[in-house]
Order: structure tokens, then C-alpha cells, then sequence
């Protein structure tokens, strides 16, 4: 009798989106805390350099962490294109770098935060270009579009030219990343399910 498995992703878009609702949830929960002129210029870190919010958004990095890291586990199983799970794996655990290096405590530590936020952020964009060149239909495009938007508002937000917008565009640039990240479990489910009827899943 064969396997009757339908959906072997399921159980990981269930946690993914477990995880993107309490990442969100605990994001808006620090900007109703502090949504001053001071967090809009520096993003989403200064939730970690804040003494009201810093285990707000470190809980908010656990769980986000947490769903990444079963998205990799999963999209590695199903088969998916090469450097995909790792480059997911990488996205799940440079918000504790982000976290660990507060850009308050000196040049050193400001530049190392810098430098692993603009890297995650391009692992980022290169998952969501990898889902286009996989998928080009109108979801899959949509995603991308308003991560880019989001990576473009901050982008021009960072060079302190009086443009603070970095948390509305960091903000952006991650919804826009975890429907990206979803539209790759959509992808990716009929090779998953192929993968779960083959023979060697099959019983006798």
C-alpha cells in the first residue's frame, strides 16, 4: 500500500507562519512601547539597544529563528535547489548576531552589527530572487516587490541624510521576505511530495 502522505510540508508552513505571526505580533508590540523619531532612524535594532523592548524582540528573534531553521530542515529533505537550506539556515541565525552586537557599544561592535544586517538582508534578497527564477507568477512577484520596496526605503534611510525611515522599510523588507518565504514551501511541494511517494517511502 502506498504512502498517503499529501501535504509533507504542511507541518513545517504551519510552524513558518506560527513563527511570522509571533515575530510580527512581538514587532508591533515594541513600536506601540517606543515609535519615536529616534526608532524610525535606527530600525528595528534599536529594539535591541532599548531597555523597555530588548526582551521584547529578542523573544520576537527566538521564535522568527525558530521557524527558519524547520524551513531549512524541510526545504533540504524536499530536494530543494542547492545553497537553499543554507542560505535559509544563515537568515535563522543572524538576528542573534544582530542582537549581540549592539550598534551603541562602540565603533567595533557598530560596524559588526551593520555588516551582519546588510548581509542577512542580501541572503534575503538572493532567496527571493532564487523563488522568481523558480516562479514567475503574480504571488511570487508580489513578495518580491514589496521586499525590495521595503530594502530600497531603508537603504536610503542608512546614510544619515535625513531620511528616517529605516523601521518602516525594515519593517517592509520582512513582511515582503516571510510571504517569500512561504511562496518557496508553495513551490517547493510537489517535489516534497514526489520525494514522499517514491519507492522508498512506499510500503508493502
Amino acid at each position: 500500500m502506498e504512502s498517503t502522505t499529501t501535504d509533507p510540508l504542511g507541518a513545517t508552513r504551519r510552524r513558518l507562519v506560527a513563527s511570522q505571526a509571533a515575530f510580527f505580533a512581538l514587532l508591533a508590540l515594541c513600536i506601540v512601547i517606543d515609535h519615536s523619531a529616534q526608532a524610525q532612524r535606527n530600525g528595528i535594532s534599536f529594539y535591541g539597544v532599548d531597555h523597555e523592548t530588548i526582551g521584547v524582540i529578542a523573544a520576537a528573534y527566538v521564535v522568527i529563528s525558530w521557524g527558519m531553521w524547520g524551513m531549512a530542515g524541510a526545504v533540504g529533505a524536499a530536494g530543494a535547489p542547492a545553497g537553499l537550506a543554507q542560505a535559509v539556515k544563515a537568515v535563522a541565525l543572524f538576528p542573534y548576531v544582530i542582537l549581540v552586537t549592539p550598534y551603541t557599544a562602540g565603533t567595533l561592535m557598530n560596524w559588526t552589527h551593520m555588516t551582519a544586517g546588510v548581509i542577512m538582508a542580501l541572503i534575503q534578497m538572493a532567496i527571493a530572487l532564487g523563488l522568481l527564477s523558480r516562479d514567475r507568477g503574480a504571488a511570487p512577484g508580489l513578495a518580491f516587490a514589496v521586499q525590495l520596496a521595503g530594502g530600497i526605503l531603508a537603504a536610503l534611510s542608512l546614510p544619515n541624510w535625513h531620511f528616517g525611515y529605516l523601521l518602516q522599510g525594515e519593517v517592509t523588507f520582512q513582511i515582503g521576505f516571510a510571504a517569500v518565504a512561504l511562496q518557496w514551501l508553495r513551490a517547493l511541494a510537489p517535489l516534497a511530495e514526489a520525494r514522499a511517494q517514491s519507492p522508498e517511502r512506499t510500503i508493502e
